[in-house]
């Protein structure tokens, strides 16, 4: 069996098993953002593996081989070279809470990618700094987007509720991360392309990529395999006029009833209802659980599976604005500023909490205010 042999199965493998997974998300959450960012990145990883085999065509036996037109070589490149910004996306749109992208990155995404093909337009190989500009520029921004993305990651990871999906989520995402991290940098920077070793980094990393692929792959064919891509509702407002159920999974309390669970829950609700700790601008999970003289992870499901919530971000920021409408709408407080409540309530600054409560009820605080004092404002003596 010879070399090229196994490399063609195991990039014949890559490929279907990554076409696979794009399929199984985009049927089960077609509408799902992180469903579809993960399929767009299937189908970058795709173009890596079939173009590597095109572009590294002088070391592979001449079975083994793949032709390609100018015109296929270079979209495949420009949709290869997407899969760096697209996994900011993704690790981004999973893990950051609704929090806005910096526009930024965006920008230096749109660049990137206008050095990756179009810039040979105008820049053309016997230019002095061609290799910078197309190169190593591109592959520098690239590392950017990964660093970013791995820095949300980690940060990010401790928020998620369920054990079992913020290990499965954590070690895919870290582990594609620095995989992709260290293509760019070896395979454009350090490894120079004419030589075969980068041909043997690219096929190792293919490997990785394969192995990764394959306990993806499984996972992606269980029956809960939707929670990896963290679904959220489409409604914006419940009918009781808390704060959006998209913050809360669909399934049940799965130990409802429970006298121990029960009580857990009572010392939770008094710890929110009655004392607002959420109020606490740095409320973490661990000092809550300290106070409830739980282990942090007996919090993490107490707060997963009998309160509903998705993780601990979304519980408070459900305390939090619910807190803030009823401030909002109550006439006693028409002069009190909204900065002033964002504060009461636990927010940091104005603009978080400006973010999270559009993002919950689809308008702005002061317009909530206004359209539930009805004039009131207008009334109140001075």
């Amino acid at each position: 069996m010879s070399v090229d042999f196994v490399f063609l199965v195991m990039d014949s493998f890559a490929v279907f098993a990554m076409a696979l997974i794009a399929i199984q998300y985009l049927c089960l959450l077609p509408t799902n953002k992180n469903a579809q960012l993960l399929a767009v990145l299937c189908l970058a990883a795709v173009c890596h593996v079939v173009l590597g085999r095109y572009q590294y065509g002088y070391w592979i036996s001449e079975p083994y081989q793949i032709a390609l037109s100018p015109i296929a070589e270079s979209i495949l490149n420009v949709l290869r070279n997407t899969a760096p910004g697209v996994f900011m996306l993704l690790s981004h749109s999973m893990l950051r809470d609704g929090k806005r992208l910096p526009k930024t990155l965006l920008v230096l995404f749109v660049v990137q990618l206008l050095l990756e093909e179009p810039i040979h337009f105008v820049v053309g190989q016997s230019f002095p700094a061609e290799r910078l500009i197309s190169e190593v520029l591109p592959t520098l921004l690239q590392s950017v987007f990964l660093g970013w993305a791995i820095f949300w990651i980690v940060a990010e990871w401790p928020s998620d509720l369920i054990q079992a999906r913020r290990g499965v989520r954590f070690l895919f995402l870290l582990i594609v991360g620095v995989n992709m991290l260290l293509a760019g940098l070896l395979q454009r920077v350090f490894v120079p392309p004419s030589e075969i070793a980068n041909y043997f980094v690219h096929m190792v990393l293919i490997g990785i990529y394969t192995l990764v692929v394959c306990a993806v792959l499984v996972r992606t064919l269980s029956r809960d395999s939707a929670h990896l891509m963290q679904v959220r509702a489409d409604n914006v407002e419940t009918a009781k006029g808390e704060p959006a159920s998209r913050d809360r999974p669909s399934t049940p309390a799965s130990a409802a009833g429970a006298p121990e669970s029960a009580r857990l829950v009572d010392g939770l609700s008094r710890l929110l209802d009655v004392d607002r700790v959420y109020r606490r601008p740095r409320l973490s999970i661990r000092s809550l659980a300290d106070e409830l003289g739980l282990p942090e992870y007996r919090l993490r499901k107490l707060i997963h599976e009998e309160l509903g919530f998705r993780n601990f971000n979304a519980l408070l920021h459900h305390y939090r604005l619910r807190e803030a409408r009823e401030m909002l709408s109550d006439p006693d407080q028409v002069r009190t500023p909204i900065l002033t409540i964002a504060l009461t309530v636990g927010y940091q600054s104005i603009n978080t909490f400006n973010r999270a409560f559009r993002e919950n009820f689809g308008e702005t605080p002061s317009t909530f205010r206004t359209r539930s004092l009805d004039g009131v404002a207008d009334e109140t003596p001075p």
